[in-house]
């Protein structure tokens, strides 16, 4: 009689002892080191919006006109890193207006706006042979402002106002 109670408990010890081997055989292995991280390279295109209202007086392309040290900084810090020796491939710098005006007026504003910045890059060390400079008027809105009139609507259309600076590297 003995043995027939035993044999259940043996066979469930050895059902308890295989369903344990068989989790512990499921159980991922811990994950392997991974090999150090390279450190981060920098994009290899990019593009800087830069406010023309903080370059240049209302209607102006001279940037002495209402440009604050933080916008002159902001250009000083962009031609830095253009001309901080990795393989530049191309820049194009855009200017954009708002609608105010006559569409001329507005292609000639933005064209001699980016022509200004161009200039200004150039003339902190940026090669003359990678920048472009070209305007394209009030074509590119970024906003629309249908309702504002007067000082409102200019202030409204400021997004608009703006000039940007596209820049590729090579290999």
């Amino acid at each position: 009689m003995n043995r027939i109670v035993r044999a259940p408990v043996v066979g469930l010890a050895a059902v308890a002892f295989t369903l344990l081997l068989g989790a512990c055989a499921t159980t991922p292995p811990p994950p392997s080191p991974e090999p150090a991280a390279e450190a981060a390279l920098p994009p290899r295109a990019y593009i800087e919006k830069l406010s023309a209202d903080g370059l240049f007086g209302f209607g102006s392309a001279s940037l002495g006109d209402a440009a604050g040290t933080g916008a002159l900084a902001e250009l000083d810090a962009l031609a830095a890193k253009l001309s901080d020796g990795r393989s530049l491939r191309a820049v194009h710098v855009i200017g954009h207006s708002d609608r105010i005006g006559s569409d001329r007026a507005n292609l000639a504003l933005s064209t001699r706006r980016a022509e200004a910045v161009r200039d200004y890059l150039v003339e902190r060390g940026v090669t003359t042979e990678r920048i472009t400079a070209v305007g394209r008027g009030s074509v590119e809105p970024v906003v629309e402002c249908a309702e504002e009139r007067g000082d409102a609507l200019v202030e409204c259309l400021a997004p608009n106002r703006r000039v940007e600076v596209r820049v590729s590297y090579g290999d």
